[in-house]
């Protein structure tokens, strides 16, 4: 069996299969980039001691399709190719999506089981960082705030661990394929080759033929859609329905009542989406990708925290991807009254929670990235019916075909509001249970 690209969707798809006694390959396009392959960037010790260098460190590793695009093409939309794949650039926050979010493909027991199951083998725990004295307190302080509108804050989950005070181990592609036979190889797949439906291998750049039975596509939300147009799979629902997160950030200067000391654990929250509030938002010590007013520069790291909302774009068929013959790729996703009343809401939100926590730092008041370049979803949706609405069944299997199944958070049918990568992992175990039954 074949699994198109190495990042951590395509990793533990590989892992269970692997673990069902099968043969695997992992085919990547891109070049080793951390050390051990497949490795989280953010494990070396440069980015370790100096958070807030990661964004501009791996700025390099992030190729764009139109950076000049008006913001319904989705200047922000961009893709990595490296062993590991976006996995090793990862912010590794892990949530659940919330029961409203989930959609009706999956019942409750099979949503828990592959929930948990995808959480075991990316290394999640909510308690990483429970020793976080501003943690602590932010909780204590924002939790009965929040109970009171329906809302709620608690530890945010996230794949990887505490090496000691002072390092977190994020955990990547590396980490989840540990202790498998399951290896990576150099392979640039420029198509699939089928014969009447049924896969009979895939076609490298350099003219090679790898013959195989299944091929499981893992390569993104954009190069999962752009290998099979590329194959001759086009259903009418590839590229369209796609949908992302606006990212809201800023960065709060704690008030004193909320700080621990000089060596604090960095804190970590989650207050999830809710109705009324259908949004996600994140209070933590991360990294800052902006830079403060000269003003404000002095501030010590321990009184920081960063916010980060992501507000879900509709569902809209309309909402495209499109790819030509050639291999151009060009998006048309415009924001709506619906979408513009939600981004209303989370900018006024964070400056609320920033009211009751400190203040903004100066210079790093609330302001939203990019257009489309968090968590694109939707591009190869699935779904119960061969209806032109989406391009696999519920279990990822393409429409049409033998044996060829996708691993993407493209898949995600729903307007997710949570980072989508554990659910995307939990619908790859669920597919790869799926090929391996058949």
């Amino acid at each position: 069996m074949v699994v198109v690209g190495s990042g951590p969707i395509g990793a533990v798809a590989a892992r269970r299969i692997a673990e069902a006694g099968q043969a695997v390959t992992v085919l990547e396009s891109g070049p080793v980039i951390s050390d051990p392959p497949g490795s989280h960037v953010r494990n070396q010790a440069r980015f370790q001691q100096d958070p807030d260098s990661y964004l501009a460190g791996i700025a390099a590793e992030f190729r764009y399709f139109d950076q000049t695009a008006a913001p319904r093409g989705l200047p922000g939309a961009c893709v990595t190719s490296a062993v590991g794949g976006q996995g090793v650039l990862w912010t590794n926050n892990c949530p659940r999506p919330t029961v409203s979010e989930r959609g009706g493909l999956l019942s409750a027991a099979e949503w828990d089981r592959y929930l948990g199951d995808a959480e075991r083998y990316l290394g999640v725990a909510d308690d990483t960082f429970a020793g976080s004295v501003r943690q602590q307190r932010i909780l204590e302080h924002l939790g009965p705030t929040l109970t009171a509108t329906g809302r709620e804050i608690r530890e945010q989950p996230m794949a990887g661990h505490l090496v000691d005070a002072g390092t977190i181990h994020y955990a990547a592609t590396q980490d989840i394929l540990s202790g498998t036979r399951v290896r990576i190889e150099t392979g640039d797949v420029q198509r699939i080759v089928l014969d009447q439906g049924r896969v009979r291998g895939v076609q490298l750049a350099d003219g090679t033929m790898l013959e195989t039975s299944v091929v499981v596509v893992a390569a993104g939300a954009f190069g999962t859609p752009i290998l099979l147009h590329r194959s001759g799979i086009r259903p009418q629902a590839l590229g369209r329905y796609l949908t992302y997160h606006p990212v809201l950030y800023s960065q709060l200067v704690l008030g004193p009542q909320l700080c621990g000391g000089a060596d604090d654990l960095p804190p970590r929250l989650w207050i999830p989406p809710a109705q009324g509030a259908p949004w996600n938002t994140m209070v933590l010590r991360d990294t800052n990708p902006a830079q403060p007013s000269p003003s404000d520069i002095d501030v010590p790291c321990a009184q920081l925290v960063e916010m980060q909302s992501f507000c879900p774009v509709d569902n809209h068929p309309d909402n495209t991807m499109t790819i030509t013959d050639s291999g151009a790729v060009h998006f048309d996703v415009p924001l709506r009254e619906a979408d513009h009343a939600r981004m209303a809401s989370v900018l006024a939100d964070q400056h609320e929670l920033a009211a009751a926590l400190g203040r903004f730092r100066a210079g790093i008041e609330p302001q939203w990235m990019t257009l489309g370049f968090a968590h694109v979803m939707g591009t190869c949706r699935m779904g119960a019916h061969d209806d032109g609405t989406c391009v696999t069944d519920e279990f990822g299997q393409v429409w049409g075909t033998e044996n060829l199944y996708l691993a993407t958070v493209g898949v995600i049918p729903t307007a997710l509001a949570v980072n989508p990568t554990l659910t995307g992992a939990a619908l790859a175990i669920r597919s790869a249970d799926r090929l391996l039954a058949g």
